[in-house]
């Protein structure tokens, strides 16, 4: 029989603040008797008799009163001082069923608590056997559940029984029993049934002790208590009674010996099981239910896993995916907890966990990385390693592993991110903004974009560390746009609106933000934020007309109204991310719309309201429709974000214009905002033109040049409204002495914007062409002010229109002074145009006075234009043929001729745009001269006129047969403005899907065949047949073409186009036709090599094909059988691509063959992730390929191909070969008469 406690007075420490009933007991605090002398210590006191003789019966009244008087006599005596016989007669009395089993609560529990105090002052004997025993604790766990009733009147009993149990340890008798399993399972659910929060906290101590004592103490521990224990760690247990987990802490922490291979046999069975065969649904969720609580345990009592953890680790190498996945979350979280010390205890499975990120089932990358954001945060020094892997993860080849990736990073905190993330790890999540997959790029966005407003503050401070870490974020977000995507467009504009730029604070506060961050914005970054200012002002544009429609529905409904709503839901629809499901949901709305709506919609584009009712107003709209429809609320959530001007409106305008003129340290970039502001919004500013005109009195004002243009922009679309006093005329004239040639040309726009304005235009432009003088100094500004006049005063110019054309033409454009001969050095060809002296840049300025006349003449005066410009269109031409060299004696520095070459070509396209009958004009000869600029020696200009190209198609403004042009960039040497290019033409060839099927882009082959037939690469020099590299030159620019055009779903009209080319000829009889067959079978057989390595099918197109008329003509019939049916590619070429093509499948094969020996074991790079996003399909370029340059008179060429000769072609072989057979000598001799006309 196990001992028990024999000294009360050493066992039990009472805390003095428990339940008002809970006195302390005197029997178990008593005090020893005060001794005389330490000699009177040692003598062994006479054992005292109980001096209780009743006979324990009688009616129940009389039993309970002497069980009373026997338990105040059994408490009050110490354990040393009974005599132990005495104790006999009454302690058998005790047990007696008819007491044990009274019916009176009374009765049973003195009696226990008389039991109690008798195992007190018989230890370490107890004076029962087995089965009294059993009686005896079967009434002490009965009597224990009334603890739950403090308002019992006997619940001090109750009390006094429990606190007895627990400090003299007599509980433990329980163990001793024959069989005690049903006993103690009883108690220890009673106990975790019963304990409660509310309960005093030293019965809560004595519960724990109680439970305790008996796993000391006992030789085996039932498995149902050993179920309880650990079901108090439950999750939803947990919470619902806090004191029974509290009290499984306390037994798992304090008996952590004896409990430990318990808990191991329980999840070693649970474990095991799972491992031999497959899981049933019930099983699986039992399964994930025990990892659950091994976290739990984790935190709670870790010392209870000491042999678990390896069973995890084993779990880490099973083939079961799901067993994997839960392995590796539950270590992962147990990992992470602040307190733990496992990566060091369990060094092997820490290194095994961190292997599953490399694991071949995304889920478990996945759960992998999940873990890491508590991990990292608990424990800094693994920030290295993890951070790491977390970067490998950015790259992962699912996606859904890369957008857990970008997640997980954007739920980390301003201090970890910046002292325990990476910045290249950060770096990768902006490559990530552009993911091919829109859920990757919607989760990076948005971790940027947190991570930088939890940033902002340090950054605005000036904190280096920050800005270093942080500051890039927003270019980053912002180059999403050029991915081209609506989805992922309103991912960004999400970003811009909530969390770049807060709707919050005062107007101050936010334009602080708003130039701090602009100014922090790159290039792409800038144009990016703009594209986004000018979605918001698009939405709002076409919101407006939607309004209008639904306003007049009633009046107005009739077939021509449901066309114009249609046509609008269909305009606001193809903006979203879903246009398919967005219009009809639109379309539901116009049946909810009523006059509320259309005040709370319209208060969100109201520019005068303050931010607090704007964002009420789009509050108050959302509310609306998500009660009525919630479906529509998903389209409207993006419509009202985009249209709300919670970014730009009244009041951050005024602070904007205030800190142009206050904050010299912002001052430029404020100023580059404002103008941003106006070219985009210029409505906005009406309520602010008499503000920004007496800013410009200021003579000592820094943001004149700002808010002219601001002015300017303003004037161009509402000139009715700009300010006409003659204060303000007055000081806008002032600019056009005083200010500088930017201020003078805007100040221009608005005086000749102005209504009946006329004679103060006219004052001015007799008073410059009075002084116009080649010597002048002020020649450029007076040729920039003219250059507007001809725009926005037409009338006026032409009164002074020969005398300025003839000023142009023949003292400025065909003679050069001596000075500007030798301006620069013989060998340079570029310099800047920023960089340019004043004389060379009144040369392109005189262009563009000849220019804007001539657009301004197709408005005012179609019939007579085409006369008109004719001669404009033959300088332009005669710049382009002549290499840019106008000069009689030929005697221009090669840096003038490049920017004439460049500015005529651009003004060329600039006259076509949107203009039919000037396109007209150009003929095909010209334009194929045009279209060798795109392969100028000097970079610069290829640039600026396949950027000008570019930027006129995007917006639909250009005849698309100049898209042609750009495949001829295919042997582009600076390889960053190619890949641009490419990532434009995929583009455009994306967009064409949503639109007709005009086949536009499948047509373009045909122009690009015609561009190369006449190219002067491809002229035969000798012999009947062209030669190898001739054909290899030409196979680069239709593999540029199917590189960026073709798809499985237009192959074969592709393919049906390049064939149909062999049933005709050339239109104009001079040039090279037989070039056209050889250049048809090319595209063919290029067209079938890329549709077998693709996987292509390739059919017969079942319609019909209409080729440009202007360029081709059907061959006879004698003609077409010998030329349809012949091979015109030689065999020798042949040849060689098939080796080509067949050794380079030999190397793709092996190489995929590596790859998948190896996938197991990495992940993709970053760089092959890229490619297989399509990163090359976007018109930036990513951070890591984005190379600055350093100015130089020509830009660095890469070598492509040794054989590639357009490189260093001259001008002079351009004109030999596309010279217009309709043009003789003497024609381009008469080029002066010609311009006498003007």
């Amino acid at each position: 029989m196990h001992g028990f406690a024999t000294n009360s007075r050493a066992t039990l420490d009472v805390p003095s603040h428990f339940h008002p009933q809970l006195a302390p007991t005197p029997s178990l605090i008593s005090n020893l008797p005060a001794l005389a002398n330490p000699v009177q210590a040692m003598v062994t006191p006479t054992p005292k008799e109980l001096q209780f003789q009743k006979k324990l019966t009688g009616d129940t009244g009389s039993l309970l009163t002497k069980l009373k008087d026997l338990h105040e006599e059994l408490k009050a005596i110490d354990q040393e001082s009974v005599a132990p016989n005495s104790l006999k007669s009454v302690s058998m009395q005790l047990i007696d069923p008819s007491i044990v089993n009274h019916k009176d609560k009374g009765v049973r529990i003195y009696a226990a608590c008389c039991v109690a105090d008798m195992l007190r002052l018989c230890a370490p004997q107890a004076p029962y056997n087995n089965n009294q025993l059993k009686t005896i604790f079967e009434l002490f766990v009965n009597e224990l559940r009334n603890i739950t009733k403090p308002t019992s009147p006997y619940f001090g009993m109750y009390h006094y029984l429990l606190e007895s149990l627990s400090a003299v340890k007599s509980i433990v008798l329980i163990t001793d029993i024959k069989n005690p399993g049903g006993l103690m399972v009883s108690l220890f659910r009673n106990i975790f049934d019963d304990i409660r929060p509310q309960q005093a906290k030293n019965v809560q101590i004595c519960m724990s002790e109680l439970l305790q004592h008996i796993i000391d103490e006992a030789n085996h521990l039932p498995q149902e208590i050993i179920d309880m224990i650990l079901a108090q760690f439950l999750h939803k247990q947990k919470f619902d009674n806090p004191a029974a987990y509290r009290l499984a802490c306390d037994l798992g922490n304090n008996c952590a010996d004896k409990l430990q291979r318990y808990v191991f046999q329980y999840f070693s069975d649970i474990i095991s099981t799972a491992g031999k065969s497959e899981l049933s649904s019930k099983e699986m969720a039992d399964f994930k239910t025990v990892h659950q609580l091994v976290i739990e345990l984790n935190k709670a009592a870790p010392a209870l896993l000491l042999n678990v953890v390896p069973q995890l680790e084993e779990e880490l190498k099973v083939s079961d995916i799901t067993i994997r996945t839960l392995a590796t979350k539950s270590l992962g979280e147990m990992f992470a907890e602040t307190t733990s010390q496992l990566t060091t205890q369990y060094e092997s499975t820490w290194k095994a966990w961190l292997q599953r990120r490399n694991d071949k089932a995304p889920q478990v990358r996945i759960v992998w990385i999940e873990s890491l954001v508590k991990l990292i945060k608990a424990h800094g020094n693994l920030a290295k390693e993890l951070s790491e892997g977390l970067a490998e993860k950015l790259v992962d080849p699912d996606e859904k592993v890369r957008a857990a990736a970008c997640k997980m990073i954007g739920e980390f905190d301003y201090e970890t991110s910046l002292h325990h993330i990476q910045k290249n790890t950060l770096i990768q999540v902006g490559h990530r903004c552009r993911d091919k997959k829109k859920m990757v790029s919607k989760e990076a966005i948005h971790a940027l974009s947190v991570l930088y407003n939890q940033a902002y503050p340090e950054i605005e401070v000036g904190t280096q560390a920050s800005i270093s870490h942080f500051a890039w974020m927003p270019s980053a977000i912002l180059h999403a746009v050029y991915v081209n995507d609506n989805e992922i467009s309103s991912y960004v504009d999400n970003a811009v609106f909530t969390t770049l730029f807060p709707p919050q604070g005062d107007a101050e506060s936010r334009v602080q933000r708003l130039v701090f961050t602009y100014s922090a914005l790159d290039d792409k970054g800038r144009t990016g934020f703009l594209s986004v200012l000018r979605r918001s002002v698009d939405a709002r544009y076409y919101m407006t007309a939607f309004l209008q429609l639904l306003k007049t529905k009633e009046d107005s409904a009739s077939e021509e109204y449901e066309k114009k709503l249609g046509s609008v839901i269909k305009i606001l629809s193809d903006r979203l991310p879903d246009p398919l499901k967005s219009s009809p949901l639109l379309h539901k709305y116009t049946q909810l719309h009523d006059a509320k709506f259309f005040k709370s919609i319209s208060d969100c584009m109201d520019s005068r309201l303050s931010l607090k009712e704007i964002k009420k107003a789009g509050k108050e709209t959302l509310t609306r429709i998500e009660n009525a429809n919630p479906q529509i609320s998903e389209v409207f959530s993006i419509l009202i974000q985009r249209i709300s001007l919670t970014l730009v409106n009244s009041e951050v305008l005024t602070e904007l214009i205030k800190k142009i003129g206050e904050d010299e340290e912002h001052r430029v970039t404020s100023g580059e905002l404002l103008r941003s502001i106006s070219l985009i919004f210029p409505a906005i500013f009406k309520d602010h033109l008499v503000e920004i005109t007496s800013l410009l009195r200021d003579p000592e004002f820094a943001g004149a040049s700002d808010s002219l243009y601001t002015l300017a922009e303003f004037a161009k679309q509402f000139p009715k409204s700009i300010p006409a006093d003659t204060r303000a005329k007055e000081t806008l004239r002032t600019f056009l002495e005083s200010g500088v040639v930017v201020q003078a040309r805007h100040a221009t726009i608005v005086l000749a914007s102005i209504p009946n304005n006329d004679k103060m235009c006219k004052e001015i432009a007799d008073f410059i062409v009075e002084r116009l003088d080649i010597a002048s100094t002020g020649l450029l500004k007076d040729l920039a002010i003219l250059s507007q006049l001809a725009l926005y005063s037409p009338q006026v110019f032409e009164g002074v229109s020969s005398s300025v054309i003839s000023f142009i033409i023949k003292k400025l454009l065909m003679t050069n002074t001596l000075e500007q001969e030798t301006m620069f050095e013989p060998t340079e060809d570029w310099i800047e145009k920023q960089d340019l002296d004043e004389y060379t840049l009144s040369k392109i300025m005189g262009l563009k006075v000849l220019v804007n006349r001539a657009i301004v003449l197709h408005e005012s005066d179609p019939a007579s234009a085409p006369d008109a410009v004719r001669p404009v269109f033959k300088l332009l031409w005669t710049i382009i043929n002549n290499d840019g060299e106008l000069a009689e004696l030929k005697n221009t520095n090669a840096v003038l001729k490049s920017h004439l070459r460049l500015n005529a070509a651009r003004l060329l396209i600039k006259l076509t745009r949107n203009r039919p009958m000037y396109e007209k004009m150009v003929s095909v000869a010209e334009y194929s001269h045009l279209a060798l600029v795109i392969q100028d020696p000097v970079f610069r200009v290829r640039q600026g006129l396949a950027g000008r190209i570019m930027k006129y198609l995007r917006a639909k403004e250009l005849h698309i047969r100049y898209l042609a042009v750009l495949i001829l960039a295919s042997h582009e040497p600076e390889i960053e403005w190619r890949s641009q290019i490419r990532g434009f033409l995929i583009q455009q060839s994306k967009a064409q899907d949503h639109e007709n099927k005009l086949m536009l882009n499948e047509i373009t082959l045909a122009r690009v065949i015609h561009l190369l037939a006449n190219h002067p690469d491809f002229i035969l020099k000798s012999g009947p047949t062209h030669s190898v590299d001739d054909l290899n030159l030409a196979a680069r620019y239709i593999e540029f073409y199917l590189e960026t055009m073709s798809n499985s779903e237009n192959v074969s009209l592709i393919y049906y186009i390049a064939s149909l080319l062999k049933t005709v000829r050339f239109a104009n009889v001079h040039e090279h036709t037989q070039n056209l067959y050889v250049l048809s079978d090319l595209a063919q057989y290029m067209i079938q090599e890329r549709s077998r390595s693709h996987n292509w099918t390739l059919t017969s197109y079942p319609g019909q094909v209409k080729l440009p008329r202007e360029l081709f003509v059907p061959l006879g019939q004698g003609e077409l059988p010998e030329v349809s049916t012949k091979n015109c590619l030689p065999a020798e070429w042949v040849r060689a691509r098939e080796h080509k093509t067949d050794r380079k499948s030999r190397v793709t094969e092996d190489r995929k063959f590596g790859q998948a020996t190896k996938r197991r074991s990495r992940s993709l790079s970053p760089s092959e992730v890229d490619a297989e996003d399509g990163a090359e399909a976007e018109k930036g370029l990513t951070s890591s390929s984005r190379v600055k340059r350093a100015k130089s008179s020509k830009a660095q060429r890469v070598p492509e191909e040794p054989t590639r000769r357009m490189a260093s072609r001259v001008a002079k072989s351009k004109r030999a070969v596309y010279k217009d057979v309709g043009t003789s000598e003497e024609e381009s001799d008469g080029m002066e008469s010609d311009l006498d006309a003007l």
